[in-house]
């Protein structure tokens, strides 16, 4: 549903707090990508446009900040023109992955115009028979989830599908942007800052996760890749076969990834755990209007754990204690403080929780079914997190006509190879499924 803004109109909190991470070394933009089957005509995509992501008023809208960060950043209205949004692009070598990933990763480091709406589109005509598109919108816009109703709105009409309205809904136990709802101790506590402060506290007296490979001076240039598709079926029959869910499946592999990576720059004594930041949607159910509504909790990797069907267990065991606890709400209430500080504040502070991660790993789960635009099938889609904190390394895991992927994004200072991360998740994957059918041979 589009909002209903005038001009100006301050940003929340939480939207201020977002758009104040913007650093040169950690830009706040979320970045997608998608293949089409068939070729695209771009006066039909912009039309799409038009007609859908424009409904939404900040998608016209540009973001005034006072000096000094001391005053409250406003959305104001734009002399608005679509063709400086819809970029017509080749790529260095046609039909070439690797183009199109050098394309996704120059994109990631490039700062969006703060002088125009904060969202940019490159839109290549010709791409292995089709066409491909990289998206990029300001995380002050709005979060994960209701960016990806947002897009997903630009696919054509299908009354006989309804996935797309359901994008963001939880399905048990299977994605970690999982759905919780607060008690009214909780709220009463946060709406009071005692809790809130008491969780910052713990939070803060955390012990920084070891430095790694991972972890260090960052720069502006950044790297993405994404890994093979997986079926989804697999994943749920490993989950099914060692005891866990899809989630816990997806992000040991993940674990297992980064294991390796550190193994191999003998990295890696028996027990170490690194901390992985991951966003969890605290919308009520059935909104889905654009703004930032999530937390954040800090998930223990267990990158130490050699065994592989106890590492899915291990992660299990400490995904299903942070479902139970506030921190996510803790976290969401200490973000909308930090949005209604000044800029300095909020800088020092995010610094400060930084040193509890080594990166940022959130799991969407898109619609079940092919998508169509313009009449041409989205053959595969993508998405990159910001590694808001100062962390250099990002992991997004999404489902897509019952396939999965992996998408990994890094400093190329401390991490100049992402692909070895996704093959890495790969092979992980597949000796899960050899692990899963010996489990199952042995029963």
């Amino acid at each position: 549903m589009a909002e209903n803004l005038l001009s100006p109109t301050p940003l929340t909190a939480a939207d201020s707090a977002w758009l104040r991470m913007e650093d040169p070394t950690n830009l706040m933009t979320i970045t997608g990508m998608w293949t089409f089957r068939k070729p695209l005509v771009y006066e039909d995509l912009c039309r799409r446009v038009e007609e859908k992501l424009l409904a939404h008023p900040r998608f016209r809208m540009r973001v005034v900040d006072p000096k000094g960060g001391l005053g409250k950043p406003a959305w104001v209205e734009d002399r608005f023109v679509l063709s400086e949004h819809i970029l017509r692009t080749e790529l260095t070598v046609s039909d070439d992955r690797d183009s199109l990933e050098e394309l996704v990763s120059d994109e990631m480091c490039t700062p969006l115009d703060f002088a125009k709406p904060l969202w940019k589109f490159r839109f290549i005509e010709s791409f292995r028979g089709g066409s491909a598109l990289v998206c990029r919108i300001h995380h002050c816009i709005g979060d994960g989830m209701s960016l990806m109703q947002v897009v997903l709105g630009l696919a054509d009409p299908d009354p006989e599908q309804s996935e797309i309205a359901r994008v963001g809904a939880s399905t048990k136990g299977d994605e970690s942007h999982a759905s919780v709802a607060p008690s009214g101790r909780l709220l009463k506590a946060l709406r009071a800052g005692g809790g809130a402060a008491l969780s910052l506290g713990r939070l803060l007296s955390m012990r920084a996760d070891p430095r790694t490979c991972f972890k260090g001076q960052l720069g502006t240039r950044k790297r993405a890749t994404w890994s093979a598709e997986v079926p989804l079926d697999s994943v749920k029959a490993i989950g099914k076969s060692l005891g866990g869910t899809v989630n816990d499946v997806l992000l040991a592999a993940v674990t297992e990834a980064l294991r390796r990576y550190l193994e191999e720059r003998g990295e890696t004594p028996p027990g170490r755990d690194v901390r992985a930041v991951i966003p969890v949607n605290i919308r009520p159910p059935g909104d889905t209007t654009l703004g930032n509504q999530f937390g954040l909790v800090y998930l223990a990797l267990p990158v130490g754990h050699a065994d592989r069907r106890d590492r899915v267990l291990e992660v299990k065991k400490r995904m299903d204690r942070l479902k139970k606890s506030p921190e996510a709400f803790v976290v969401y209430a200490v973000l909308k403080a930090l949005g209604a500080t000044h800029a300095g504040l909020q800088s020092r502070v995010v610094k400060l929780l930084s040193k509890n991660a080594t990166a940022v790993m959130t799991n969407v789960p898109g619609p079940r079914r092919p998508l169509f635009v313009c009449g041409s099938e989205v053959g595969d889609m993508m998405f990159w997190v910001p590694q808001s904190g100062r962390l250099g390394l990002g992991v997004s895991i999404l489902s897509y006509n019952d396939r999965v992927r992996v998408g990994i994004a890094t400093d190329v200072g401390l991490v100049p190879d992402p692909a070895t991360l996704t093959r890495g998740f790969e092979t992980a994957i597949a000796e899960l499924g050899e692990l899963a059918v010996e489990e199952l041979d042995s029963a």
